[in-house]
């Protein structure tokens, strides 16, 4: 059987959009048996996001929420906070992402669930963190983006800031809260107290700026935008070049790499070439460098200049298209995508995680759950209902 740590683990997921439940994903594929507390009627917000028309629930929806199971409750009402509260004396973890002050607002805060289930981790997941000057502001992961130095550091150098295409911001701040639960789960091993973990977003992003920070104080470079190049430009060739049928990113900054392919080229003189010998005289005629390589690449396919450069060891990746990615026999091959077969979408291809536990390949145990489809199983078996208090609860909208 699959090594699953956390199969003695109940978390309760009132996290919505990507930052929140990928944290709590990675914890479903570890075996937290992940319990996703939605609002009765519509349920998390998720659902619609870029959903096909016709369609039940988005893709999104269904990557993000395999292995879990959907429990409805109204938290608006005195009842459905009663019954979170049962729900939280017997859980493991409670994990969200609503905005500063929402759970306090609801009665459901740390501080009160804390004195029903004194070993309980709470997971808070914001923009802005739990303090600080920027505390109570709204955060979006483009928003947080700019706000974090993302922006200014991304697009071409004489052009406007860029922010990055995917929702790096938010699945950062999930990476970030499945390892502070962890952590709390072990302190929680070794002294049988719970704790308050939280991540801001912004802070999760700032370690990204690595690079960019080590130019400025390092090297004093301040222009921080620079397209595909390094940052301040300092190394060449380090860019995307045109193929015959696409783009390629070629890095070759080590004098030994920067020699095999001026061979690659057919240009071997060039590495004895005062303007080309060093990296330091590469940066100075880095346009130069950059028509040299694109002039060569341009006679190749993307696949053709990956073998050609790889195979003499030179970093070099083909630019990939959405599709392309999709169906990467690599990321296939290794289980991170999978094609599943899903009553609401057809045959579709989900991603999976990439945490490992013995080289095993992860594996969904089950499909995105249909919005309430584990009401009356959860209420029965973890709360002790009977069958004519959970209709009750549903005619009255509770759940």
């Amino acid at each position: 059987m699959p090594v699953r740590p956390l199969d003695d683990i109940r978390v309760l997921d009132l996290t919505h959009f990507y930052n929140g439940p990928y944290g709590t994903l990675l914890l479903s594929y570890l075996g937290a048996d992940v319990i996703k507390v939605e609002s009765p009627g519509h349920g998390e917000g998720m659902r619609a996001l870029y959903r096909a028309p016709g369609r039940e629930v988005s893709i999104g929806f269904a990557n993000l929420n395999v292995n879990k199971r959907s429990v409805t409750l109204n938290l608006k009402s005195a009842e459905g906070r009663d019954l979170f509260k049962r729900m939280a004396a017997r859980a493991d973890v409670v994990a969200e992402n609503f905005a500063y002050g929402a759970m306090e607002d609801f009665g459901l805060g740390y501080e009160v669930l804390r004195t029903i289930n004194p070993r309980l981790i709470y997971a808070t997941g914001k923009g802005y963190g739990l303090s600080g000057p920027y505390r109570d502001l709204p955060a979006f992961d483009p928003v947080v983006q700019a706000m974090s130095g993302v922006l200014a550091t991304t697009g071409e150098a004489d052009g406007p800031p860029m922010k990055a295409g995917p929702a790096v911001v938010d699945m950062l701040g999930g990476v970030h809260l499945a390892a502070a639960i962890l952590a709390a789960l072990r302190n929680r091993d070794r002294t049988g107290e719970g704790m308050l973990v939280e991540v801001a977003l912004q802070d999760a992003v700032v370690p990204t700026l690595t690079t960019h920070i080590g130019a400025y104080y390092g090297l004093g470079i301040t222009r921080t935008r620079d397209g595909n190049r390094s940052a301040g430009g300092v190394i060449a060739p380090y860019n995307v070049y045109p193929a015959s049928d696409g783009y390629v990113m070629i890095l070759a900054a080590d004098p030994h790499r920067w020699r095999r392919m001026c061979e690659l080229m057919g240009r071997p003189e060039l590495s004895e070439d005062e303007r080309f010998a060093t990296l330091k005289a590469r940066a100075a005629n880095i346009d130069e460098v950059d028509e040299i390589v694109s002039a060569w690449t341009r006679g190749h396919t993307r696949e053709a200049l990956m073998a050609m450069l790889n195979g003499a060891d030179v970093f070099c990746g083909i630019v990939k298209e959405l599709p392309e990615v999709m169906t990467d026999p690599h990321l296939h091959a290794r289980g991170m995508l999978r094609e599943v077969d899903d009553p609401r979408l057809g045959r579709i291809t989900i991603w999976t995680s990439p945490l490992r536990m013995n080289a095993e390949a992860p594996e969904p145990q089950s499909l995105a759950p249909a919005l309430g489809a584990d009401n009356d199983d959860f209420l029965r078996t973890k709360l002790g209902l009977d069958a004519s208090a959970i209709a009750s609860l549903r005619e009255r909208k509770i759940i």
